[in-house]
């Protein structure tokens, strides 16, 4: 698949990272943004991070998303690797099947999962195979990926990355403890510390 790439250096208040637009056509969601650390690893640092407007923009509280994404650029500044930033909201599915699914979890009591079921979305419809383009660019062929998902792990091994997980667990709130919970037990989200 081809791609074209801007760059420029990004200082940030985590500190500077070269900044990449890896960028597969028109619409922006065809854009795969890169924050990579000046500091050079032998095995790198890896956060793949969905967009989650809701968290990351408008600060909502129902997850921890926008905490796994400061905690992560903090990781990436001071131990070296990347973080890859996919502008796909709703775990893929896009943010006006997301709000669909948000307004079904208010009113009828029902966790994300669920929800997506109701609405025939696949669950976790991601694809991975642009990260691992960005991986192949920089020529990185192991991680430690930051990361509660076994989908990302099978995402990065299946296609020839050797992965070191290194767990990315935020404490839960009141507000968002059942969400993740409901990512424990439905999606199969590795959780060991607090849930």
């Amino acid at each position: 698949m081809n791609y074209k790439i801007s760059s420029c250096q990004l200082n940030t208040h985590f500190g500077k990272f070269d900044f990449y637009c890896f960028n597969y056509g028109e619409c922006e969601n065809d854009n795969v943004l890169v924050l990579k650390s000046e500091k050079i690893a032998d095995t790198p640092n890896l956060r793949i991070q969905s967009a989650c407007f809701t968290s990351e923009i408008f600060r909502s509280k129902d997850c921890d998303c926008h905490e796994q994404l400061e905690k992560s650029l903090e990781v990436i500044n001071t131990d070296g690797g990347l973080l890859i930033y996919l502008l796909q909201d709703g775990r893929g599915a896009g943010i006006f099947q997301k709000i669909k699914g948000m307004r079904l979890t208010q009113d009828e009591g029902i966790n994300t999962a669920q929800a997506y079921d109701k609405l025939k979305i696949t669950r976790d419809p991601r694809n991975y195979q642009r990260v691992v383009n960005v991986l192949k660019h920089f020529e990185i062929k192991k991680v430690n990926l930051l990361t509660n998902n076994p989908r990302k792990i099978n995402g990065l091994t299946d296609n020839g990355i050797e992965v070191n997980r290194i767990p990315l667990e935020i404490e839960p709130t009141s507000d968002s403890v059942d969400y993740l919970k409901s990512k424990k037990s439905e999606l199969g989200h590795l959780f060991s510390e607090f849930i």
